[in-house]
């Protein structure tokens, strides 16, 4: 019998260490932290992937394009999969070029289901421990970790394959620095704080290479400090609508095209000064994407007042004039803001907004219709999109471009499926999870 170690219980290490389970390998589940479920136990657990191979190359050009055709081959039969372990994930309405679901009632439901069932067919957990490092034997393959306790002695486990699905390193400032720029420290973590590269930083220490992409993340655009987001209710915070909207930052210019989405766009936002934004509307987008009813798993919520109720800093006007002076008490540019204001009105009535300095390709909705909003935005970073480079079977490659024997990464541990946009979060975890388990035990 084939001993298996994963290493992080998110929806990677739950996914990979139940199926490696189920096809029979000894399997230990390793998780530094109190409870399992990781940043799935805090998201809003809709799963979702790219409809098609080529919804996907639309969606994320920037991929992998061998490892997007794994992702997305591999999705059906993964939802099909947990649906066979009990998991309860009811279909939503989506958009034509995605297949979503979500999972019911909630994430953490489906983490102690998923759990007891790994636990039920003689799966081990252990919580509050570390892993401290990777163990590699004399010939070169990995077999084994070395963690730390709970009581804080050092502990080596063997094992013939090792599965790295710590959940990437959006927790770690100093890598976030390294490759998000200077104001990274700013960001807001919209996942969980143990997700600090431990399974990049172990396999980069054995010569694993990065794979691309990681100078990208996953995130949201959420209120500015001073406000505070609840974390449990990012969700109803989250400022979809800036797709809909004009972003500016402290010089009162706009730096990038908005309509590509705010996941998108907090990347931009990362890199301007202070990691600062104010997105711009009129009280058209304000009625129509700014105040969202509830669904997919989401509450109803009014983001412009409920923002202005944490605290951040905004503020609505009668006119552009008097909107862009009142962004000066924030440190706005507030006469560049209204240039830029009436470049893009002007642009829109003559149908050239694709034409501007900073193109907008869609969703070109001029500011016409009073009162007029502003609020500062910074980002939420959920999830790294970059992280240790791997193979069709999830098993990580080298700088050499050889496969590591014995080393396997999943979920945010793996990088280069998605690319600056992302198609989809936790599928990455269930589809690359039951891949790593499947090879490391073939």
């Amino acid at each position: 019998m084939k001993k298996i170690i994963v290493v992080g219980a998110g929806m990677a290490g739950l996914c990979s260490a139940l199926q490696a389970r189920e096809l029979g390998a000894q399997v230990t589940l390793i998780e530094k932290g109190a409870t399992p479920g990781g940043s799935l136990a805090m998201s809003g657990g809709t799963v979702w992937c790219a409809a098609s191979y080529a919804d996907l190359r639309r969606l994320v050009p920037l991929g992998d394009p061998i490892l997007g055709r794994v992702l997305v081959d591999g999705y059906p039969s993964g939802i099909d999969w947990l649906q066979g372990h009990g998991a309860t994930l009811t279909r939503l309405d989506s958009l034509p070029d995605r297949t979503t679901y979500l999972m019911e009632p909630n994430p953490r439901a489906f983490v102690t289901a998923m759990l007891e069932r790994f636990l039920a067919l003689g799966g081990e957990l252990r919580l509050n421990s570390p892993v401290e490092r990777l163990i590699r034997s004399a010939t070169g393959p990995v077999a084994g970790v070395e963690i730390r306790t709970q009581t804080g002695a050092l502990e080596q486990l063997e094992a013939d394959a090792v599965i790295l699905s710590s959940g990437g390193f959006q927790g770690n400032r100093a890598l976030r620095a390294q490759f998000f720029g200077r104001w990274s420290d700013r960001l807001v973590l919209r996942g969980s704080p143990n997700n600090t590269g431990d399974g990049y930083l172990m396999g980069t220490a054995l010569g694993a290479a990065p794979s691309i992409g990681m100078s990208s993340f996953y995130g949201h655009l959420i209120p500015a400090p001073p406000a505070v987001v609840p974390t449990h209710d990012f969700i109803a915070y989250t400022h979809y609508h800036s797709a809909q909207s004009v972003l500016v930052n402290v010089h009162g210019e706009r730096f990038c095209d908005e309509s590509v989405g705010d996941e998108t766009s907090c990347q931009y936002v990362a890199r301007e000064p202070n990691a600062l934004a104010f997105v711009l509307y009129d009280d058209d987008v304000y009625r129509n994407f700014a105040v969202r009813p509830a669904g997919g798993g989401a509450r109803a919520t009014d983001t412009f007042h409920e923002s202005l109720a944490l605290g951040a800093p905004g503020l609505k006007a009668n006119t552009l004039e008097a909107l862009c002076e009142g962004l000066t008490q924030f440190g706005v540019y507030g006469k560049g803001a209204l240039t830029t204001l009436h470049e893009f009105n002007q642009a829109f009535a003559n149908g050239s907004a694709a034409q501007l300095r900073i193109p907008r390709k869609a969703t070109a909705n001029a500011l016409l219709k009073p009162p007029f909003y502003a609020l500062g935005l910074t980002t939420g970073i959920t999830f790294t999109l970059g992280g240790l480079q791997i193979n069709e079977n999830a098993q990580v490659i080298d700088r050499s471009a050889r496969v590591i024997p014995g080393l396997y990464a999943a979920g945010a541990d793996s990088g280069g499926v998605h690319n600056e946009q992302y198609a989809g979060g936790l599928c990455l975890g269930l589809v690359f999870g039951r891949k790593a388990a499947h090879h490391a035990i073939s």
